[in-house]
């Protein structure tokens, strides 16, 4: 095996500079405080606020959650309160790795998957699409179902006291354990799988990949499996905290950055035996299904390290087939559609979402090159110009921007739900959310239909899309301006939205612009970027000869116009099952 060449002094500070950072990074978007502070409480040692300062600016450096000191919340609340905390880490997380691979890193020491644009549009979007749902959409039905089993059901009062060691840390245990079991069934059962293959979906391993979460996951049983024993012992608030925490801890796995750590891997999941879980190689199907703590794998036999003696073969991420499309909403939607439409045809139907979506008696093929199943190479298609990649950057970012102002400037509880089932909510604060939830459903489906431009895009394709922005730049500012109407802004409050809209118009009208003039230009030149796929890039050229020789195909004129066309049909299928339910 080839050694990588040394590092310049330069770069090797750099190196271990950003590690270091990165490392401090993790350490608060995994929880860490949250653990830290519990465990304080429960010896007693936690300090008030005035005379820990210290202690909290160490912690907390972005601010301390009221229910740490407030006197009349339980600290075990502290879990949710410190979501919302660790979002900036995410953030800065997401950022450093992102710097470390494609800016620090020498060519030969890059991982082999390294992130792609599009797959992180698409990671980050679905992470939005759920935060809406959960803050905005419906009244989720999880706790008052866990509450109702607390009162009623349970099976003791003695762990009802959060701030007891026993308690706290038996509830960490069980809670992980039950996830063990839930994440295990949502891979063999085809109802569980809708939900938890927008996870899966993703062919990157990195931080952004844990951003990847269902909206829709109310529609599915998860919460039997992963809450209801719980229910019979530990009230609401604790359970919830641990939830949160079991969540966060799973952020700082998804990245390869981290090499193996055996002796943490003794006990503890780390991001080595993480992404043997994500992968799509044989043995790597079906393993690796902790959270928090390995020792359930290794107790019912589904542990996989990653390094394999005799198996050196790399290890490629997603799901079998490829999901084929950047889109959250149909990553959302599309083994729902499989599940109904196609799983039928060789299963009956009333056994389907207790059955593996797969054809009966078939088997996964290995990945390799001519696999259609199974493929080697990535779903990579690019936007036909460097104009639309900068239109898409700019929309997703400041979709980001709104839904994040937005969310800040809201309750917690579900808007939209709550007012049509007879809650609080007012009916104006409804439609705004509700506006909000279509405007962010409307731009995510636009920004990665950009990127499958190159694919079934002609210019047509493409000014029929740039119309539908127009209409859609038009509509946001019509609703910016509705809310100066609402009786109850001032004069700045008005100030500031007319001003915004109107910097919103001039910057979105000059990259329309700009967008259609690249247009005219390629179209100028024969329209030579007219149905362009790539595919098989974003390694990092650490793969070798395989991934080159196939995008050098590809990529050939002679081919593309060919390989475009069977592209645009296979998106067009929701499935890649054969309908004779037998794989190739």
């Amino acid at each position: 095996m080839a050694t990588s060449a040394p590092l310049t002094l330069t770069r090797a500070v750099c190196l271990y500079t950003c590690y270091v950072i990165f490392g401090v990074s993790l350490l608060y978007a995994s929880g860490l405080p949250f653990l830290v502070t519990c465990i304080a409480e429960q010896t007693d040692s936690l300090p008030g606020r005035d005379d820990g300062a210290t202690f909290y600016k160490i912690l907390f450096p972005l601010g301390v959650p009221d229910e740490i000191t407030d006197d009349s919340a339980s600290v075990d609340l502290i879990g949710i309160a410190y979501l919302s905390i660790a979002i900036p880490f995410f953030v800065l997380s997401i950022l450093i790795e992102t710097f470390i691979i494609f800016v620090v890193l020498p060519e030969d020491r890059k991982p082999l998957h390294t992130a792609r644009l599009g797959d992180s549009i698409g990671s980050i979007g679905l992470g939005i699409l759920q935060v809406l749902s959960a803050r905005l959409l419906f009244l989720q039905w999880f706790e008052p179902l866990y509450t109702l089993i607390y009162d009623n059901l349970r099976l003791t009062d003695a762990l009802s006291d959060a701030t007891q060691p026993f308690t706290w840390w038996s509830c960490l245990i069980i809670a992980d354990f039950l996830y063990y079991w839930f994440h295990r069934f949502s891979h063999q059962y085809s109802w569980m799988w809708t939900t938890h293959a927008v996870h899966h979906s993703s062919e990157e391993y990195n931080l952004t990949t844990a951003l990847r979460q269902p909206a829709l996951d109310f529609f599915a049983p998860s919460f039997l499996i992963s809450s209801a024993a719980a229910a019979l012992l530990f009230p609401w608030p604790l359970f919830s905290a641990h939830a949160t925490f079991n969540l966060l801890y799973q952020f700082w796995i998804h990245t390869q950055l981290v090499p193996p750590l055996p002796w943490v891997e003794t006990i503890f999941n780390t991001p080595s035996l993480h992404a043997i879980h994500h992968g799509r190689n044989i043995r790597a199907l079906g393993k690796n299904y902790a959270a928090i703590l390995i020792i359930w794998d290794r107790m019912f036999g589904t542990f996989e390290p990653l390094v394999k003696e005799g198996d050196d073969a790399p290890i490629y991420f997603g799901i079998i087939p490829q999901l084929k499309s950047y889109d959250p909403i149909f990553a959302n939607l599309h083994h729902w559609h499989h599940m109904i439409f196609v799983q039928t045809r060789w299963q009956k139907w009333y056994t389907v979402p207790f059955r593996h979506w797969t054809p009966n008696d078939a088997k996964c093929p290995e990945v390799s090159k001519t696999s259609k199943m199974n493929p080697a190479h990535k779903f990579d298609p690019r936007p036909p110009t460097v104009a639309w990649k900068v239109y898409a950057i700019v929309q997703f970012s400041t979709m980001l921007f709104g839904v994040g102002m937005f969310l800040l400037d809201t309750s917690s509880s579900a808007e939209i739900g709550s007012y049509l089932l007879g809650g609080d909510s007012s009916l104006e604060t409804t439609i705004v959310s509700l506006a909000v939830v279509l405007m962010a459903l409307w731009t995510l489906s636009n920004v990665t239909s950009i990127f499958t431009l190159g694919i079934k895009g002609t210019i047509s394709t493409r000014r029929s899309l740039l119309c539908g922005e127009c209409v859609r730049h038009v509509m946001i500012v019509g609703l910016l301006l509705a809310v100066c109407l609402v009786p109850a802004a001032t004069w700045g409050y008005v100030q500031f939205f007319l001003a915004f809209s109107g910097a919103y118009l001039c910057v979105n009208g000059s990259l329309v612009v700009f967008v259609r003039s690249s247009d005219d230009k390629s179209e100028g030149k024969g329209g030579q970027n007219d149905g362009v796929i790539v595919m098989g890039g974003g390694n990092g050229g650490a793969e070798g000869d395989d991934n080159d020789n196939l995008e050098a195909a590809l990529l050939d004129t002679s081919t593309t116009k060919a390989a475009a066309q069977e592209q645009h049909s296979e998106i067009k299928n929701w499935s890649w099952y054969p309908k004779s339910g037998k794989y190739e």
